[in-house]
């Protein structure tokens, strides 16, 4: 037990948050096996946290027992995308920016390559692959991770609204980050996706549009655009956006009543 505790103290005193096997075996300066029935304790007794394989946080101590994943997202997917291009993406951005009414149990991590791996920590692990010259396009550094930024975060999820949660929890990000959302910075994103991204954008503006949130979008769409869905998963029709060209598969007030409530 003390020397459990004198490890963890090392590395608080140093400033550390999270570390490796090897810093722990040096620091320990025992063998391997030892250094794992040390960590073993540890996790036990709830003092660190395992983030993937030999690596390691340091949890708060108003925080001991708890998940690393849950509590800092940026340092376990860091820790699990060492050395990749990634980024907190899709929903798990819009929980991380506070734009989520409920909290979302599935991490989202988009990555230029795929991982062996389908959990970070206890919970369940998405990734979506990217290319390389847009990954980081719109995102933000969060420690040595990467986070979509709000503009990045409610483009993409309207991009891939499968990925989002579907227009109604679209429609309450919008909402809640409407003062924040600049929208000169979803230009280039809308250029880099190419029609995908026109599309993203026409549904972002139609559901603005019509939910009256304070958003300067203005694409310019001709009447004789193929009309495109809200939601691409959903074929039933009850309301279409004749400007924006836009068909959603529920009315204005339905998708109103949720963000109001």
């Amino acid at each position: 037990m003390a020397r459990s505790l004198d490890l963890v103290d090392t590395l608080v005193a140093s400033g550390r948050e999270d570390f490796t096997f090897e810093e722990a075996r040096t620091i320990l300066g025992v063998p391997s096996p030892a250094t794992a029935k040390v960590l073993r304790q540890l996790r036990h007794q709830g003092l660190v946290d395992r983030l993937s394989r030999s690596h390691y946080a340091i949890r708060p101590l108003g925080l001991l027992g708890t998940s690393a994943t849950a509590d800092d997202l940026p340092l376990a997917v860091a820790a699990a995308f060492e050395g990749r291009h990634h980024r907190i993406a899709y929903l798990s951005a819009l929980g991380e920016l506070g734009l989520l009414t409920h909290p979302t149990r599935t991490v989202t991590v988009a990555c230029t390559q795929q991982i062996r791996r389908d959990h970070l920590g206890k919970q369940p692990l998405r990734v979506v692959i990217e290319r390389p010259t847009t990954i980081h396009l719109g995102a933000e550094a969060i420690g040595r991770s990467w986070r979509s930024g709000v503009e990045r975060a409610v483009f993409e999820c309207a991009l891939r609204v499968d990925l989002g949660g579907g227009p109604e929890v679209l429609a309450s990000a919008l909402e809640r980050g409407a003062s924040a959302i600049k929208p000169h910075r979803l230009a280039p994103l809308v250029k880099a996706f190419g029609p995908r991204g026109l599309a993203a954008e026409r549904r972002l503006t139609s559901l603005a549009r019509a939910l009256d949130l304070p958003l300067d979008l203005e694409p310019i769409v001709s009447p004789s655009r193929p009309i495109i869905r809200l939601d691409p998963q959903d074929e039933h029709v009850e309301w279409i956006d004749q400007e924006m060209r836009v068909a959603w598969s529920t009315s204005v007030d339905e998708i109103r009543a949720v963000v109001e409530n």
